[in-house]
C-alpha cells in the first residue's frame, strides 16, 4: 500500500516492497504514520527521521496522492508530525520535507503549512549505450571491497570524513550507519573502496538495483576524504561501479546528489555520462524558537 501511495504521488514506483520492509524494520529516530478511513483503508502515508540522532533536523516523507482531501489529510499528517519532532527537538529545530518537482498538491500543502524552500536535489542517472570509459586509477591507489569484520568501523570513518565539510554535516552515529548499511540489500561485492596503502581514500557503496527500477544500479554513497581530492578518484570510482553494474547486466545506474554539493559533484557525474532525470525541492520551517 506504502509503495501505491508512492506510485500516485511520484507518477512512477520508487521502491520495492522489500525496500519498504526494511525501511520498517529500521528502529532509530524512525516515526511513522498512516491516515486511515472509516472503513479501514489507508488513505495517506508520513515518516519522519531524526537526521544523524541530533535532534536538529527531523525529514519528513508525505506521501498523499491526489484525492478530494489531499489538502486536509496533508495537513493533518504534517501537524502530528510536527508534534511528535516538538517532543524530542533542541533549540532551533527544523522540520523538512522533499518534494518531487511537479508535484503541485503537495508543493501547495507544505507552503500552506509554513515551509518554505531552501535547497535542491537530484536523481541522476546514466543508461549504458556504447562503450564506457575506463576506470584511471592515480598512482599509488588501488581498488577492492569491503571485508566484513575488518573494514566496517574504518568505511563508516572514511564515509563520515568525506562529506564532513558538505552542508550541515553531522556525524552518523556508528550503530545507526550499521544497521542502515548492513541490511537486507547490503552486497560485499558492490561496496567499492579506494585505497592508498592501509588508508581508505574514498568510498563506492552501491547496491544492485534501485528500487522498483530492477535494471538500474544504484550508488548509495560516493565520497573522497579531502586529503586525497583532485586526483580523479570519485571519477575513477564511479566509472568502476559503471562496468561491474553493466557486468552484471544493468541497463544503466542512478544517484541522488544535492544540488550544491561544494565539491562540484554534479559536473563530475556530467562529465562521466550522467544526466539529471528528476528534481527534488526541500523545504523546511521552523519548529521551536
Amino acid at each position: 500500500m506504502v509503495n501505491e501511495l508512492s506510485e500516485a504521488v511520484s507518477g512512477e514506483g520508487e521502491t520495492t516492497p522489500a525496500e519498504i520492509g526494511e525501511w520498517f524494520a529500521l528502529s532509530s529516530g524512525v516515526v511513522m504514520l498512516v491516515a486511515e478511513r472509516p472503513d479501514g483503508r489507508i488513505a495517506a502515508y508520513s515518516d519522519m527521521v531524526d537526521a544523524a540522532l541530533d535532534h536538529l533536523r527531523f525529514w519528513i516523507d508525505l506521501r498523499v496522492p491526489p484525492q478530494e482531501d489531499r489538502a486536509e489529510l496533508a495537513a493533518a499528517l504534517l501537524e502530528a508530525m510536527e508534534g511528535r519532532a516538538a517532543e524530542e527537538a533542541a533549540p532551533g529545530a527544523t522540520v523538512r520535507v522533499s518534494i518531487f518537482a511537479g508535484d503541485e498538491g503537495t508543493r501547495v500543502s507544505v507552503e500552506t503549512a509554513g515551509y518554505e524552500v531552501f535547497r535542491h536535489s537530484f536523481r541522476m542517472q546514466i543508461d549504458f549505450e556504447g562503450d564506457l570509459p575506463t576506470p584511471e586509477w592515480p598512482e599509488g591507489i588501488t581498488v577492492r571491497t569491503i571485508v566484513r569484520g575488518q573494514d566496517d568501523h574504518t568505511v563508516w570513518e572514511a564515509h563520515q570524513d568525506a562529506f564532513a565539510d558538505g552542508f550541515e554535516h553531522a556525524t552518523w552515529p556508528y550503530e545507526s550507519w550499521r544497521e542502515w548499511a548492513f541490511s537486507e540489500a547490503f552486497d560485499p561485492s558492490l561496496w567499492f573502496l579506494a585505497v592508498d596503502g592501509d588508508d581508505i581514500a574514498g568510498v563506492c557503496l552501491c547496491k544492485a538495483h534501485a528500487g522498483a527500477e530492477g535494471e538500474l544500479g544504484w550508488v548509495n554513497v560516493l565520497g573522497v576524504r579531502r586529503e586525497w581530492r583532485r586526483r580523479g578518484i570519485a571519477r575513477a570510482l564511479l566509472l568502476n561501479a559503471f562496468a561491474e553494474f553493466r557486468a552484471r547486466g544493468s541497463s544503466g545506474a542512478g544517484l541522488g546528489v544535492d544540488g550544491l554539493n561544494p565539491t562540484g559533484a554534479v559536473a563530475l557525474y556530467e562529465q562521466a555520462g550522467m544526466h539529471v532525470a528528476r528534481r527534488l525541492d526541500q523545504y523546511k520551517k521552523p519548529l521551536t524558537a
